[in-house]
């Protein structure tokens, strides 16, 4: 949720800076270790300090993201490992620096172009207009005021005025497009063979010497997770309504206000004539008393009756006033009199009337009732959250307080971080929160947690009620599955070992149709692929490696279906390349892209140089949680 408050960098090159620029630096050795930084200050670049705060709540996100991708909680021990700090404090020195240059440079954005960028940025909009309300929330579940994120949002600004005028708009040679080019646009063809499970002998379940060699081997791939016992309990919207406690009079005054929604306003099947004025329209109007037709008058003007229609419509819905005035006064079948139009004259007939429709408030009462108690309920969730957060601060449980505010709490018998049951079926409503079950498994068994955001509106608290340790598993347990992964292992290596003696033959022989024969296979023949070719019938593995070799080259790889290809190449086909053709405009795009990438980095880093790059290590490993190590 914190990425999107953070997104509003629009153009190309502040994508590259937040998204890109150098995720792979390592800090360490590159930055001067010091002493003299404050206790709060992780890092300085020049005279631009990061706090320990500013990290925390970066690295704390990066955390969460690392969780949803990893689908399982995230220690810092672990996070530390996969160079998440390092990430982390790159991004943060080499926005430092931008800002220190920008301060030096006396670069600035006003007030009023800053809460116009704001305003604009879609992810804090509702129906296209700023959402104040979605905003305030959003700051809230994040810990922020409006005043950080108002000064994050101006650094991020004036960095990007930074990023945008050294770089933005670089070219990359032709040379090198076309080269791009033709690389991606090269097309082959290849003959090829599936080796499947029915290609080679059957295969006869293993004896007990084998199975129980096999399992001691591969006990890890059998072992039975962590599963912890938890209890939910949801707040939003719809969990606090109460249609109940919506008046009679209530439900009629929202039934008389929006009448229009729960039924069908009149609408008229309209056709009309148009005439360069209005007294060419009085005049051929006038011929309507001598005999002709509203018919007769559209073929004098050499229009077709789909021409004139204008269609069913309500009487918001046409667009010239005058028109729908004369329309909705007429009956069926009515014509009008001359009408002055926006762009002239006209004469309109209606030839069909659909009268307005009503639901009855008894049929709708229902959904009224239950509209009115959202709507009230979404204004005070904010308000119920506060107070369950008192209520389990002065030492409530979540039962406790289920009870007291009329909420029902939900109990997890046993998941794995996976979000499974013991067994290995998906656990059924839980929060639609990508980081809970991460958080879930970080915490222990009776230790309060911060609610999780579930939706616009919603949060989730939970409590760990118990905790079964992960174990190994007994062949006996998993008896089954173990043959079965023991049966697929044997399938995959006489698979591979049969394509093994194809290839070799291929390499002694030309007539591919002549070796897959002798070897009891089906010749296929692909249409021409590209590298980039979506779906092939080979699968991905075997399309790249077609493109390791000339003409005649012989691989074999990975089917889709777990089958094992065999190819041959046939033809390669080269693509004449041209500027201005779609794929080359995209790769001219993506090139600029890594020109700007690249040029950002040497210039951020030179920066970084010259300011001079001070890193606090004690407080750096505090707020990592290896302040020890």
């Amino acid at each position: 949720m914190l990425d999107s408050l953070r997104r509003g960098a629009q153009t190309l090159v502040a994508k590259i800076l937040l998204g890109l620029l150098v995720a792979s630096f390592a800090i360490w050795g590159i930055a001067g270790q010091s002493t003299g930084l404050g206790g709060n200050t992780v890092a300085e670049v020049g005279d631009t300090p990061i706090s320990a705060t500013d990290f925390q709540r970066d690295y704390t996100q990066e955390m969460r993201n690392l969780t949803r991708q990893l689908g399982q909680p995230l220690t810092y021990e672990q996070a530390a490992s996969f160079g998440l700090p390092q990430r982390v404090l790159g991004r943060l020195l080499s926005e430092a620096a931008l800002s220190d240059q920008a301060a030096s440079l006396g670069i600035a954005i006003s007030d009023e172009r800053l809460a116009a960028e704001i305003a604009a940025d879609p992810s804090l909009q509702n129906n296209g207009t700023f959402n104040l309300g979605y905003f305030e929330q959003l700051l809230r579940s994040n810990g922020l005021t409006q005043q950080q994120y108002v000064a994050d949002r101006r650094t991020l600004e004036i960095r990007r005025q930074v990023a945008d005028g050294l770089f933005g708009g670089v070219k990359p040679p032709v040379a090198l497009i076309e080269a791009v080019s033709a690389y991606r646009n090269e097309t082959r063809d290849v003959e090829y063979v599936s080796i499947t499970r029915q290609s080679v002998d059957p295969i006869e379940p293993p004896d007990e010497a084998t199975l129980t060699s096999f399992f001691d081997a591969r006990k890890a791939d059998f072992r039975a997770p962590e599963y912890r016992a938890l209890t939910l309990l949801a707040l939003n919207a719809a969990a606090i309504a109460d249609p109940a406690a919506v008046s009679a009079d209530e439900v009629q005054a929202e039934y008389d206000r929006n009448a229009g929604r729960y039924g069908s306003p009149e609408s008229r099947t309209i056709e009309q004539i148009l005439y360069p004025s209005l007294e060419e329209a009085q005049t051929a109007h006038a011929a309507l008393a001598t005999g002709s037709t509203f018919d007769s008058l559209l073929a004098e003007r050499g229009v077709s009756p789909a021409d004139a229609s204008l269609g069913t419509l309500t009487r918001d819905r046409v667009l010239d006033p005058a028109i729908a005035e004369a329309a909705f006064a007429l009956p069926a079948g009515g014509i009008s009199e001359p009408v002055a139009a926006r762009f002239g004259g006209a004469i309109v007939r209606v030839s069909a009337v659909n009268a307005a429709s009503l639901r009855p408030l008894a049929e709708v009462e229902a959904e009224i009732r239950q509209d009115i108690a959202l709507n009230a309920a979404q204004r005070v969730v904010l308000d119920t959250h506060d107070e369950i957060e008192d209520a389990l601060a002065g030492g409530a449980t979540l039962t406790e307080v289920a009870g007291r505010f009329n909420l029902t709490p939900t109990s997890v018998a046993a998941i794995d971080a996976e979000g499974r049951d013991e067994a290995g079926q998906p656990v059924a409503g839980l929060p639609e929160a990508p980081e809970f079950l991460g958080q879930a498994f970080e915490t222990d068994v009776g230790v309060e947690n911060p609610p999780v955001q579930i939706g616009r509106d919603g949060y989730v608290w939970y409590e760990v009620a118990r905790v079964t340790p992960a174990r190994d598993r007994t062949l006996d347990e998993v008896r089954d599955r173990v043959v079965a992964a023991w049966t697929e292992d044997e399938a995959a290596r006489r698979m591979s070992a049969k394509a093994e003696e194809v290839m070799k033959a291929l390499t002694e022989e030309t007539d591919f149709a002549a070796v897959a024969t002798r070897f009891e296979l089906t010749p296929q023949v692909t249409p021409k692929f590209a590298r980039g070719t979506q779906e092939t019938p080979i699968g991905r593995d075997a399309q790249q490696s077609a493109f390791a070799g000339p003409e005649g080259y012989v691989a074999q790889a990975a089917g889709p279906q777990g089958e094992r290809i065999v190819l041959k190449v046939r033809e390669v086909t080269p693509v004449p390349f041209f500027a201005e053709a779609q794929d080359s405009v995209e790769a001219a795009t993506g090139l600029a892209t890594e020109f700007e990438n690249s040029l950002l980095q040497q210039y951020v880093t030179h920066l970084q140089a010259s300011l001079g790059v001070s890193v606090n290590e004690t407080v750096l490993r505090t707020v990592i949680g290896t302040g020890g190590s």
